[in-house]
């Protein structure tokens, strides 16, 4: 398994907030299997709960470009009172 730690910029969750990320792999953008993103903390907040919802869609290319491109997708929502800070972890099994 790889994984990958503070992916993207670092971001500011308000509270009741839904954030969408996007990623792909290789300029080729093939799917690679399982993939994972979940959130990486960046400030110190008790009782925040943020949850997350995967996803994978495929992208058009043009036709000299091959086949569609791969991208996954994370929804990142804040469920506490406050707002927080992240950017995201990226793990799968390559």
């Amino acid at each position: 398994m790889a994984l990958w730690r503070n992916i993207g910029g670092i971001v500011t969750i308000a509270s009741g907030a839904t954030h969408h990320w996007e990623y792909s792999y290789t300029a080729g953008g093939h799917d690679i299997g399982p993939a994972l993103a979940t959130p990486n903390l960046q400030s110190a907040q008790i009782n925040v709960e943020l949850t997350t919802e995967q996803g994978i869609v495929e992208r058009q290319t043009p036709v000299e470009e091959g086949a569609p491109l791969i991208h996954y997708t994370v929804r990142v929502r804040n469920l506490g009172g406050g707002s927080l800070r992240y950017n995201l972890n990226i793990g799968d099994w390559q």
